[in-house]
């Protein structure tokens, strides 16, 4: 992900809207400012909410694949075609290429079902303290000016709040220490999002992108800390398995499952404060030192 390019006067529902250009293409605006590599969530979200405007209004998204394939251009309009491919007697399936200059930048796959009842359980448990009892940015990092400077940088430009119940991977490779596979943040839009389904699952795959491959960071933050990493996501998907408003506090729990071969493997899930699981997450991208070939 790249947030140079966010600009924090904005919702996140306002960064996602699109413009309909044709039964099944869309446009999402450019943005002001010097050209910036996009911002991966942003890319992915569109995308969610491009598809779902294709997809029968009771059938909600239930998953998501994606791949990244080139960077994208912050100054350059992103055209999102829709392919309906089918649409059965629960499920409905759609295709998206989000395209710039001619160029196909990121895919997904996703999925659409009409709800239904079954067989109900989760293993996931919230077992970390709330938001209200979890120190602020300030407290938190108190005796880490650093690690204070990029996280609030990050947070305002993503019109985001975040509160940690331990330190982020980043916050301990800034102090040339390693830290565990596990980082944990709760996460709201500080600006409120639509009631509608659909544009809270986009805002959701849009929040989802946020720290999730730098999980897989945590025990190498010593051997890095004089080197700078190539990080880039690869593919990302998201499961959605319960409705979630994103403009409140929902934890996402992180673990970085895997590192090597100059890519790294990281597993999320959502739950909301109730302990609910409201959605899994995987994403595997590039990690590795600029000086390695």
């Amino acid at each position: 992900m790249t947030l140079e390019s966010v600009r924090p006067a904005e919702s996140v529902a306002d960064r996602l809207a699109l413009e309909r250009v044709g039964d099944h293409r869309f446009r999402g605006r450019a943005h002001d400012g010097p050209a910036r590599r996009s911002y991966g969530g942003e890319v992915a979200g569109q995308a969610v909410l491009a598809a779902g405007l294709t997809a029968p209004a009771d059938r909600p998204i239930h998953s998501a694949q994606t791949y990244f394939l080139l960077p994208g251009d912050t100054t350059v309009p992103t055209e999102f075609v829709v392919e309906p491919v089918r649409d059965g007697g629960s499920f409905s399936t759609r295709r998206v290429e989000a395209i710039q200059n001619g160029r196909v930048i990121f895919t997904m796959l996703a999925s659409f079902h009409r709800p239904e009842d079954g067989l109900a359980h989760q293993v996931a448990a919230l077992d970390t303290p709330g938001p209200d009892e979890v120190p602020d940015l300030a407290e938190a990092f108190g005796e880490n000016p650093e690690a204070l400077r990029w996280t609030t940088t990050f947070l305002d430009a993503l019109g985001v709040d975040a509160r940690f119940p331990d330190p982020p991977a980043r916050a301990h490779a800034m102090r040339g220490a390693a830290s565990g596979t596990r980082q944990r943040v709760w996460l709201r839009t500080r600006v409120p999002v639509p009631d509608t389904g659909l544009e809270q699952a986009a805002c959701l795959m849009y929040l989802s992108d946020l720290l999730l491959l730098s999980a897989t960071t945590g025990p190498h933050g010593a051997a890095l800390r004089d080197r700078e990493l190539q990080v880039a996501t690869v593919n990302h998907s998201i499961w959605f398995h319960a409705p979630l408003r994103v403009d409140e506090w929902f934890l996402h729990d992180q673990h970085g499952r895997w590192a090597g071969g100059g890519r790294g493997l990281a597993h999320g899930e959502i739950l909301d404060r109730a302990g609910r699981l409201c959605a899994t997450t995987m994403q595997e991208g590039l990690i590795r030192p600029r000086t390695s070939r």
